[in-house]
């Protein structure tokens, strides 16, 4: 009998002792500065991938690119972030909801009914970083505009040259609009930035496109279209050549983040910056063919004197043979050239 009675006591106290333990796990954490979220998951959790997950449970954190100095995020142990989903699109069971009420913590780890799902990139970068494409596919023109400027910007007025007939059977002339062929039609001002050759091989990729603004057809001034500028993300030039608008969403954060083995090259950037950092928008040899998904994250690595980690890309546009990819963290400048992959 008191053989039995020591036995259950030292179970209860290992059971104690692990119950603490768990909770324990779980912390409050003070953001200092030069602490990304990235940073924070990799050093309190061992895994960089878990950031969006810690993200999520913070709602308080509106852009996870812009943490300040002093504010408080909750850190859950690893194994409570494994289960809590990266896009969670249904409310938190009650049970879990009391135990963090009763909790004497004053835990900022709040949740709201639904929470907001998260874009990997913001939505005018997106638009405006463009492509690398095999030719300019631009089918029409800003010809002028009624003050004579050569750079125009949003607001301003335009006159544009267009084909004759856009057929709505070509999949490539998306149009807005049910009206007649040309009122309120829209359009991307699009702008051939360049021939992009590999920064390795040498060989022609194809050329540049950047998207300067959306314009939209107001009607006729005597013989010559016009239209407004309703948006632009840098100015926009007589000269620039027009493509049919079609709505573009950012994509999302993906629930499971992929992490192929793929690698290739940084073989442009967005602005033509040679350094490239954070945030900024870049694009690669390897595409949709070569079997990259938006989502898909990759290493950014140093080659000499030995090969190591520099930074940490994000898949957000495919091609066949090319793709964009955002910066989401950079330990040194990136620049062209730069080899990305798996460690």
């Amino acid at each position: 009998m008191k053989k039995t009675l020591i036995c259950s006591l030292v179970f209860f106290i290992f059971f104690m002792w692990s119950l603490n333990a768990q909770v324990s796990a779980s912390e409050e954490y003070i953001v200092e500065k030069n602490d990304t979220l990235w940073d924070i998951s990799s050093r309190k959790l061992d895994d960089y991938f878990l950031w969006p997950k810690l993200w999520n449970v913070n709602p308080h954190i509106e852009n996870p690119d812009l943490i300040y100095p002093g504010t408080k995020i909750f850190i859950p142990s690893r194994e409570e972030l494994m289960h809590i989903p990266a896009l969670p699109t249904r409310e938190i069971p009650a049970a879990r909801k009391q135990k963090i009420k009763k909790s004497e913590s004053k835990s900022v780890w709040k949740y709201a009914p639904v929470m907001e799902k998260k874009h990997i990139i913001d939505k005018s970068l997106f638009i405006a970083s463009g492509w690398i494409a095999d030719t300019y596919p631009s089918i029409g023109e800003i010809l002028s505009s009624p003050t004579n400027q050569q750079m125009t910007s949003k607001n301003d007025i335009v006159y544009i040259k267009l084909p004759e007939s856009l057929s709505p059977e070509d999949p490539a002339l998306i149009l807005s609009g049910n009206e007649d062929p040309v009122s309120k039609k829209r359009f991307f001002v699009i702008r051939d930035i360049k021939i992009v050759k590999h920064p390795v091989s040498g060989k022609k990729i194809g050329h540049q496109i950047r998207i300067a603004g959306i314009l939209e057809v107001i009607g006729m001034d005597e013989n010559l279209i016009k239209a407004k500028i309703t948006d632009s993300f840098e100015d926009v030039r007589i000269g620039d050549g027009l493509l049919p608008y079609q709505e573009l969403e950012a994509p999302l954060i993906p629930e499971t983040v992929r992490t192929p083995n793929n690698q290739g090259y940084i073989i442009e950037s967005h602005m033509n910056s040679f350094l490239v950092s954070k945030g900024n928008v870049v694009f690669l040899d390897k595409g949709e063919n070569d079997g990259l998904k938006v989502g898909d994250v990759f290493t950014v690595l140093r080659e000499q004197p030995a090969e190591s980690p520099i930074g940490k890309i994000q898949i957000v546009s495919l091609q066949p043979s090319t793709s964009g990819a955002v910066i989401l963290q950079n330990f040194q400048e990136l620049k062209i050239g730069s080899k990305w992959g798996q460690p």
